[in-house]
Protein backbone atom coordinates (compact mmCIF):
# COMPACT_ATOMS: atom_id res chain seq x y z
CA UNK A 1 0.00 0.00 0.00
CA UNK A 2 1.26 3.45 -0.86
CA UNK A 3 0.08 6.19 1.47
CA UNK A 4 0.61 8.97 -1.05
CA UNK A 5 -3.14 9.21 -1.77
CA UNK A 6 -3.62 10.49 1.77
CA UNK A 7 -1.95 13.76 0.80
CA UNK A 8 -5.17 14.99 -0.80
CA UNK A 9 -6.79 15.40 2.61
CA UNK A 10 -7.33 18.96 3.85
CA UNK A 11 -5.14 20.48 6.52
CA UNK A 12 -6.37 19.90 10.04
CA UNK A 13 -6.22 22.73 12.54
CA UNK A 14 -4.17 21.95 15.61
CA UNK A 15 -6.52 23.62 18.07
CA UNK A 16 -9.76 22.16 16.77
CA UNK A 17 -8.73 18.54 16.38
CA UNK A 18 -10.42 16.17 18.85
CA UNK A 19 -8.73 12.82 19.22
CA UNK A 20 -11.08 9.88 18.80
CA UNK A 21 -9.25 7.11 16.98
CA UNK A 22 -5.82 5.47 16.98
CA UNK A 23 -4.25 3.86 13.97
CA UNK A 24 -1.14 1.78 14.62
CA UNK A 25 1.42 0.80 12.02
CA UNK A 26 4.08 -1.50 13.35
CA UNK A 27 6.95 -3.80 12.48
CA UNK A 28 7.40 -6.91 14.58
CA UNK A 29 9.29 -10.15 14.06
CA UNK A 30 9.16 -12.10 17.31
CA UNK A 31 6.13 -10.29 18.75
CA UNK A 32 7.69 -7.73 21.09
CA UNK A 33 6.42 -4.68 19.23
CA UNK A 34 3.14 -6.41 18.43
CA UNK A 35 2.61 -6.95 22.17
CA UNK A 36 3.11 -3.22 22.83
CA UNK A 37 0.49 -2.45 20.17
CA UNK A 38 -1.91 -4.85 21.90
CA UNK A 39 -1.33 -3.23 25.29
CA UNK A 40 -1.90 0.27 23.91
CA UNK A 41 -4.90 -0.78 21.85
CA UNK A 42 -6.61 -2.40 24.83
CA UNK A 43 -5.91 0.64 27.01
CA UNK A 44 -7.25 3.08 24.43
CA UNK A 45 -10.31 0.90 23.77
CA UNK A 46 -11.12 0.96 27.49
CA UNK A 47 -11.17 4.78 27.28
CA UNK A 48 -13.62 4.76 24.40
CA UNK A 49 -11.19 5.13 21.51
CA UNK A 50 -11.52 3.15 18.32
CA UNK A 51 -8.25 1.48 17.36
CA UNK A 52 -6.94 -0.20 14.27
CA UNK A 53 -3.53 -1.60 13.44
CA UNK A 54 -1.56 -3.31 10.72
CA UNK A 55 1.97 -4.42 10.08
CA UNK A 56 3.89 -1.85 8.06
CA UNK A 57 4.83 -4.31 5.35
CA UNK A 58 1.19 -5.40 4.93
CA UNK A 59 -0.02 -1.80 4.84
CA UNK A 60 2.26 -1.08 1.90
CA UNK A 61 0.61 -3.86 -0.11
CA UNK A 62 -2.99 -2.89 0.62
CA UNK A 63 -5.24 0.15 0.28
CA UNK A 64 -6.79 0.93 3.67
CA UNK A 65 -9.29 3.79 3.89
CA UNK A 66 -7.77 7.26 4.28
CA UNK A 67 -7.36 8.58 7.84
CA UNK A 68 -10.16 10.52 9.42
CA UNK A 69 -10.13 13.81 11.28
CA UNK A 70 -9.19 13.17 14.89
CA UNK A 71 -7.02 10.12 14.24
CA UNK A 72 -3.69 9.63 15.95
CA UNK A 73 -1.00 7.79 14.05
CA UNK A 74 1.27 5.49 16.07
CA UNK A 75 4.43 4.09 14.46
CA UNK A 76 6.00 1.27 16.47
CA UNK A 77 9.15 -0.66 15.60
CA UNK A 78 12.15 -2.53 16.95
CA UNK A 79 15.58 -0.93 17.01
CA UNK A 80 18.10 -2.18 14.44
CA UNK A 81 21.71 -0.98 14.46
CA UNK A 82 20.92 1.83 16.94
CA UNK A 83 18.41 3.30 14.51
CA UNK A 84 15.10 2.56 12.78
CA UNK A 85 14.81 -0.45 10.45
CA UNK A 86 14.86 0.42 6.78
CA UNK A 87 11.22 -0.68 6.14
CA UNK A 88 10.06 1.78 8.83
CA UNK A 89 12.21 4.60 7.45
CA UNK A 90 10.75 3.93 4.00
CA UNK A 91 7.24 3.87 5.46
CA UNK A 92 7.79 7.28 7.07
CA UNK A 93 9.25 8.69 3.85
CA UNK A 94 6.13 7.58 1.97
CA UNK A 95 3.76 8.98 4.59
CA UNK A 96 1.50 11.80 3.42
CA UNK A 97 1.98 15.47 4.24
CA UNK A 98 -0.95 15.66 6.62
CA UNK A 99 -0.51 19.00 8.36
CA UNK A 100 -1.51 19.24 12.00
CA UNK A 101 -2.34 15.56 12.48
CA UNK A 102 -1.11 13.92 15.69
CA UNK A 103 1.44 11.12 15.75
CA UNK A 104 3.73 9.33 18.16
CA UNK A 105 6.65 6.94 17.78
CA UNK A 106 7.70 3.96 19.90
CA UNK A 107 11.00 2.12 19.48
CA UNK A 108 11.30 -1.17 21.35
CA UNK A 109 14.83 -1.97 22.40
CA UNK A 110 16.83 -4.91 23.74
CA UNK A 111 16.28 -5.00 27.48
CA UNK A 112 17.71 -7.70 29.73
CA UNK A 113 17.97 -8.53 33.41
CA UNK A 114 20.86 -9.90 35.48
CA UNK A 115 19.82 -10.92 38.96
CA UNK A 116 17.69 -8.07 40.23
CA UNK A 117 19.23 -5.50 37.92
CA UNK A 118 17.39 -4.44 34.76
CA UNK A 119 19.78 -3.45 31.98
CA UNK A 120 18.26 -1.07 29.43
CA UNK A 121 18.69 -1.36 25.70
CA UNK A 122 19.49 1.58 23.47
CA UNK A 123 17.27 2.83 20.68
CA UNK A 124 19.75 5.49 19.51
CA UNK A 125 18.25 7.57 16.71
CA UNK A 126 15.42 5.10 15.94
CA UNK A 127 12.46 6.99 17.40
CA UNK A 128 13.63 10.50 16.65
CA UNK A 129 14.62 9.73 13.07
CA UNK A 130 11.08 8.57 12.24
CA UNK A 131 9.64 11.47 14.28
CA UNK A 132 11.78 13.94 12.32
CA UNK A 133 10.60 12.57 8.98
CA UNK A 134 6.97 12.78 10.05
CA UNK A 135 7.47 16.30 11.42
CA UNK A 136 8.95 17.48 8.14
CA UNK A 137 5.80 16.18 6.46
CA UNK A 138 3.62 18.29 8.74
CA UNK A 139 2.64 15.73 11.36
CA UNK A 140 2.49 17.01 14.94
CA UNK A 141 4.58 14.44 16.79
CA UNK A 142 3.38 14.32 20.40
CA UNK A 143 5.98 11.97 21.84
CA UNK A 144 8.77 9.48 21.36
CA UNK A 145 9.25 6.46 23.61
CA UNK A 146 12.11 3.99 23.91
CA UNK A 147 10.71 0.88 25.58
CA UNK A 148 12.72 -2.04 26.94
CA UNK A 149 11.37 -5.40 25.82
CA UNK A 150 13.11 -8.80 26.12
CA UNK A 151 16.17 -8.82 23.89
CA UNK A 152 15.35 -10.99 20.89
CA UNK A 153 18.46 -10.88 18.70
CA UNK A 154 18.97 -14.62 18.92
CA UNK A 155 21.52 -14.56 16.13
CA UNK A 156 23.85 -12.88 18.62
CA UNK A 157 22.83 -14.28 22.02
CA UNK A 158 20.60 -16.96 23.56
CA UNK A 159 16.96 -16.17 24.22
CA UNK A 160 16.33 -14.97 27.77
CA UNK A 161 14.86 -17.38 30.31
CA UNK A 162 11.14 -17.30 31.11
CA UNK A 163 11.52 -15.53 34.46
CA UNK A 164 13.65 -12.78 32.95
CA UNK A 165 11.21 -12.34 30.05
CA UNK A 166 8.22 -12.12 32.41
CA UNK A 167 9.94 -9.51 34.60
CA UNK A 168 10.86 -7.28 31.66
CA UNK A 169 7.36 -7.50 30.20
CA UNK A 170 5.79 -6.70 33.58
CA UNK A 171 7.91 -3.57 33.81
CA UNK A 172 7.28 -2.49 30.21
CA UNK A 173 3.48 -2.73 30.20
CA UNK A 174 2.69 0.11 32.66
CA UNK A 175 5.34 2.31 31.05
CA UNK A 176 3.68 1.86 27.66
CA UNK A 177 0.27 2.58 29.20
CA UNK A 178 1.44 5.76 30.94
CA UNK A 179 3.00 7.05 27.71
CA UNK A 180 -0.20 6.50 25.75
CA UNK A 181 -2.34 8.07 28.49
CA UNK A 182 -0.25 11.22 28.31
CA UNK A 183 -0.50 11.33 24.52
CA UNK A 184 -4.28 10.93 24.57
CA UNK A 185 -4.55 13.59 27.27
CA UNK A 186 -2.85 16.07 24.96
CA UNK A 187 0.52 16.13 26.71
CA UNK A 188 3.90 15.99 25.00
CA UNK A 189 6.19 13.11 25.95
CA UNK A 190 9.84 13.79 25.17
CA UNK A 191 11.70 12.64 28.25
CA UNK A 192 15.24 13.60 29.21
CA UNK A 193 16.19 9.95 28.97
CA UNK A 194 15.09 9.69 25.35
CA UNK A 195 17.01 12.85 24.50
CA UNK A 196 20.14 11.30 26.03
CA UNK A 197 19.51 8.25 23.85
CA UNK A 198 19.30 10.55 20.84
CA UNK A 199 22.70 12.07 21.64
CA UNK A 200 24.23 8.61 22.03
CA UNK A 201 22.59 7.56 18.78
CA UNK A 202 24.08 10.54 16.97
CA UNK A 203 27.51 9.58 18.31
CA UNK A 204 26.94 6.09 16.90
CA UNK A 205 25.46 7.35 13.64
CA UNK A 206 28.34 5.95 11.58
CA UNK A 207 27.55 2.48 12.90
CA UNK A 208 23.87 3.00 12.08
CA UNK A 209 24.71 4.17 8.57
CA UNK A 210 27.00 1.18 8.10
CA UNK A 211 24.20 -1.10 9.24
CA UNK A 212 21.73 0.37 6.74
CA UNK A 213 24.23 0.30 3.85
CA UNK A 214 25.86 -3.08 4.46
CA UNK A 215 25.30 -4.62 7.90
CA UNK A 216 21.70 -5.68 7.30
CA UNK A 217 22.67 -7.37 4.03
CA UNK A 218 25.54 -9.18 5.74
CA UNK A 219 23.33 -10.40 8.60
CA UNK A 220 20.68 -11.61 6.14
CA UNK A 221 23.26 -13.86 4.49
CA UNK A 222 24.10 -15.69 7.72
CA UNK A 223 20.83 -17.62 7.94
CA UNK A 224 20.58 -21.24 6.88
CA UNK A 225 18.48 -24.32 7.63
CA UNK A 226 20.16 -27.22 9.38
CA UNK A 227 19.53 -30.90 8.68
CA UNK A 228 16.47 -30.90 10.94
CA UNK A 229 14.65 -28.84 8.30
CA UNK A 230 11.66 -30.78 6.91
CA UNK A 231 11.27 -28.47 3.86
CA UNK A 232 7.73 -27.73 5.00
CA UNK A 233 7.87 -24.15 3.70
CA UNK A 234 6.63 -22.76 7.01
CA UNK A 235 9.37 -20.12 7.18
CA UNK A 236 8.70 -18.90 3.64
CA UNK A 237 4.95 -18.65 4.22
CA UNK A 238 5.37 -16.68 7.44
CA UNK A 239 8.18 -14.32 6.46
CA UNK A 240 6.71 -10.86 7.10
CA UNK A 241 8.53 -9.34 4.12
CA UNK A 242 8.04 -12.25 1.76
CA UNK A 243 11.77 -12.44 1.06
CA UNK A 244 12.42 -16.02 2.17
CA UNK A 245 11.71 -18.76 -0.33
CA UNK A 246 12.29 -22.45 -1.00
CA UNK A 247 14.72 -22.92 -3.86
CA UNK A 248 16.62 -25.58 -5.73
CA UNK A 249 15.89 -29.07 -6.95
CA UNK A 250 13.83 -31.30 -4.70
CA UNK A 251 14.18 -31.39 -1.82
CA UNK A 252 14.09 -27.58 -1.83
CA UNK A 253 15.73 -25.59 0.97
CA UNK A 254 15.07 -22.13 2.48
CA UNK A 255 16.95 -19.26 0.85
CA UNK A 256 17.33 -15.79 2.40
CA UNK A 257 17.58 -12.81 0.05
CA UNK A 258 19.09 -9.34 0.45
CA UNK A 259 15.70 -7.96 1.51
CA UNK A 260 15.74 -9.95 4.77
CA UNK A 261 15.63 -7.57 7.75
CA UNK A 262 16.78 -10.06 10.44
CA UNK A 263 13.46 -9.73 12.25
CA UNK A 264 14.05 -13.20 13.82
CA UNK A 265 10.55 -14.49 13.10
CA UNK A 266 11.86 -17.54 11.27
CA UNK A 267 14.37 -18.38 14.02
CA UNK A 268 11.99 -17.61 16.86
CA UNK A 269 8.95 -19.55 15.63
CA UNK A 270 10.37 -22.41 13.51
CA UNK A 271 8.62 -25.55 14.87
CA UNK A 272 11.72 -27.67 14.25
CA UNK A 273 14.26 -25.16 15.59
CA UNK A 274 15.99 -25.63 12.24
CA UNK A 275 16.97 -22.05 11.47
CA UNK A 276 20.56 -21.12 12.31
CA UNK A 277 22.81 -18.08 11.95
CA UNK A 278 26.20 -19.31 10.75
CA UNK A 279 28.89 -17.86 12.99
CA UNK A 280 31.75 -19.83 11.43
CA UNK A 281 30.40 -18.84 8.03
CA UNK A 282 30.33 -15.20 9.16
CA UNK A 283 34.10 -15.25 9.72
CA UNK A 284 34.80 -16.41 6.19
CA UNK A 285 32.23 -14.03 4.74
CA UNK A 286 33.85 -11.11 6.56
CA UNK A 287 37.22 -11.78 4.95
CA UNK A 288 35.59 -12.05 1.52
CA UNK A 289 33.84 -8.70 1.91
CA UNK A 290 36.85 -6.85 3.30
CA UNK A 291 39.12 -7.86 0.41
CA UNK A 292 40.01 -4.59 -1.42
CA UNK A 293 38.41 -5.52 -4.75
CA UNK A 294 38.10 -1.93 -5.96
CA UNK A 295 41.70 -1.05 -5.08
CA UNK A 296 43.03 -4.09 -6.97
CA UNK A 297 40.94 -3.27 -10.03
CA UNK A 298 41.81 0.42 -10.10
CA UNK A 299 45.51 -0.23 -9.53
CA UNK A 300 45.55 -2.82 -12.32
CA UNK A 301 43.89 -0.32 -14.64
CA UNK A 302 46.35 2.40 -13.64
CA UNK A 303 49.33 0.13 -14.36
CA UNK A 304 47.86 -0.61 -17.77
CA UNK A 305 47.48 3.15 -18.32
CA UNK A 306 43.69 2.90 -18.62
CA UNK A 307 43.15 5.58 -15.93
CA UNK A 308 45.08 7.53 -13.27
CA UNK A 309 46.17 5.85 -10.05
CA UNK A 310 43.33 5.78 -7.51
CA UNK A 311 43.40 8.07 -4.51
CA UNK A 312 42.97 6.29 -1.14
CA UNK A 313 39.57 7.03 0.38
CA UNK A 314 38.15 8.55 -2.81
CA UNK A 315 34.48 8.30 -3.66
CA UNK A 316 35.33 6.21 -6.70
CA UNK A 317 37.12 3.63 -4.58
CA UNK A 318 34.31 3.59 -2.02
CA UNK A 319 31.57 3.28 -4.64
CA UNK A 320 33.26 0.46 -6.50
CA UNK A 321 34.12 -1.35 -3.28
CA UNK A 322 30.51 -1.12 -2.13
CA UNK A 323 29.27 -2.50 -5.44
CA UNK A 324 31.82 -5.31 -5.41
CA UNK A 325 30.99 -6.17 -1.81
CA UNK A 326 27.29 -6.56 -2.62
CA UNK A 327 28.07 -8.73 -5.63
CA UNK A 328 30.55 -10.80 -3.62
CA UNK A 329 28.00 -11.20 -0.85
CA UNK A 330 25.38 -12.50 -3.27
CA UNK A 331 27.79 -14.87 -5.00
CA UNK A 332 29.29 -16.16 -1.75
CA UNK A 333 25.88 -16.89 -0.21
CA UNK A 334 24.71 -18.69 -3.35
CA UNK A 335 27.77 -20.93 -3.12
CA UNK A 336 27.31 -21.42 0.62
CA UNK A 337 23.67 -22.40 0.11
CA UNK A 338 24.64 -24.97 -2.51
CA UNK A 339 27.29 -26.49 -0.21
CA UNK A 340 24.73 -26.86 2.57
CA UNK A 341 22.84 -29.39 0.45
CA UNK A 342 25.67 -31.80 1.28
CA UNK A 343 24.66 -33.31 4.59
CA UNK A 344 28.08 -33.49 6.26
CA UNK A 345 28.92 -29.90 5.26
CA UNK A 346 25.60 -28.77 6.71
CA UNK A 347 26.42 -30.65 9.91
CA UNK A 348 29.85 -28.99 10.08
CA UNK A 349 28.42 -25.48 9.86
CA UNK A 350 25.61 -26.40 12.27
CA UNK A 351 28.03 -27.66 14.92
CA UNK A 352 30.19 -24.53 14.59
CA UNK A 353 27.43 -22.00 15.19
CA UNK A 354 26.39 -20.99 18.69
CA UNK A 355 22.75 -20.69 17.70
CA UNK A 356 22.50 -24.49 17.49
CA UNK A 357 22.76 -24.61 21.29
CA UNK A 358 21.00 -21.38 22.16
CA UNK A 359 17.49 -20.94 23.51
CA UNK A 360 15.12 -19.48 20.92
CA UNK A 361 12.75 -16.63 21.72
CA UNK A 362 9.44 -15.14 20.72
CA UNK A 363 7.09 -13.03 22.82
CA UNK A 364 5.35 -15.68 24.99
CA UNK A 365 1.75 -14.55 24.39
CA UNK A 366 2.15 -14.03 20.65
CA UNK A 367 1.41 -16.69 18.05
CA UNK A 368 1.79 -16.70 14.29
CA UNK A 369 -1.99 -16.50 14.01
CA UNK A 370 -1.79 -13.03 15.60
CA UNK A 371 0.30 -11.81 12.68
CA UNK A 372 -1.92 -13.66 10.22
CA UNK A 373 -4.94 -11.77 11.52
CA UNK A 374 -3.36 -8.64 10.07
CA UNK A 375 -2.92 -6.61 13.22
CA UNK A 376 -5.42 -5.45 15.80
CA UNK A 377 -8.83 -3.82 15.73
CA UNK A 378 -11.13 -2.75 18.58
Amino acid sequence: MSMRHWSTLPEIGRKTMILKRLRFFFMSGTGNTYRVVQWMSASACAKGFETQGAEIQSARRENPPPPEVGEVLGVLMPTHGFTAPWPVIRFALHAPCWHGAAAFVVATRAGTKIGRVFLPGMEGTAGYLVALILSLKGWRVRGVLGLDMPSNWISAHPGLNAACVAAILAKAKPKAGKFLDDILAGHLRFSAGSLVELVLGLLLSQISLGYLLMGRFFLARLFFANNRCTRCGWCARNCPFGVLSLRGRKPQRPYWTFACESCMRCMGFCPEGAIEAGHSWAVGLYFILTAPFAWWLLNAGAQAAFWPAPMPGSRTVFGLQYLFSLLALAAAYAGFWQLLRVRWINTLFTLTTFTHRWRRYHEPDTTLKDFGDGGVTH
